[in-house]
């Protein structure tokens, strides 16, 4: 899914001087044509090889035009945040080069700021709320587990059955309230760089109290976003 933000702008002068410091910047390509410049940017790749987080900038005479990737609606917020800071970058490294007035970027940021309002107030009444009803869930069964404790023999599948429940409750309340996944990312991110960009999935589980797969979701994440790469 791409987004695009138009940035109506004058050009003061020719864009040729500009391209030995785009040169030194790491981008992916630059075309210059007619005076118009067109940058792009491959952040990361997905497992085919195939672009999966990457942005397009192109300078033209009466403005500037960003498209940008985003992978998933669960990580619009985040992405269109990034790509905001890369617009407030952009503009200030164009000053010389085009007159843009604060208007003419007023929508996308507005947006941005309502969406992200909107979207904490949300997270924090849908968290409330599921980690409210797990709780229940876990008196009730932590309630029948008492119980089925002390009847006889013949209740013994039950209470297996119970105990399985309870512990996958229990690992549900912990999920919630314990590590974020920034936070789960940058521990991997720091083992990574303290063991020479390996790591030991068990031994990690081990230090941090996490589940393999929370572990294994982490390493994937920091994948996709170009933090890291397989060897």
């Amino acid at each position: 899914m791409e987004e695009i933000v138009r940035i109506s702008a004058k050009r003061k002068k020719s864009l040729k001087r500009l391209l030995p410091l785009l040169g030194q910047m790491g981008f992916t390509k630059i075309e210059y044509t007619k005076d118009n410049i067109i940058i792009e940017k491959v952040e990361s790749e997905d497992l085919k090889g195939k672009p999966y987080l990457y942005y397009r900038v192109e300078m033209m005479d009466n403005g500037i035009k960003v498209v940008y990737s985003i992978p998933s609606l669960k990580t619009k917020l985040a992405r269109t945040t990034d790509i905001g800071m890369l617009i407030l970058n952009l503009t200030k490294l164009l000053d010389d080069y085009y007159d843009v007035h604060p208007s003419a970027m007023y929508s996308f940021f507005l947006s941005l700021l309502i969406t992200m309002s909107k979207m904490m107030d949300k997270d924090k009444v849908e968290l409330a709320s599921e980690l409210e009803g797990l709780k229940i869930k876990h008196a009730t069964l932590e309630k029948r587990y008492t119980e089925l404790v002390h009847s006889s023999e013949q209740n013994a599948r039950i209470l297996m059955e119970c105990e399985r429940k309870k512990n996958e409750q229990k690992e549900r309340i912990a999920k919630l309230e314990g590590i974020s996944d920034d936070a789960l990312m940058e521990s991997i991110f720091g083992w990574l760089k303290t063991h020479n960009g390996e790591i030991d999935i068990y031994e990690f589980s081990k230090m941090y109290g996490l589940p393999i797969g929370r572990i294994e979701y982490g390493l994937e994440i920091l994948l996709m976003q170009g933090y890291i790469k397989k060897r």
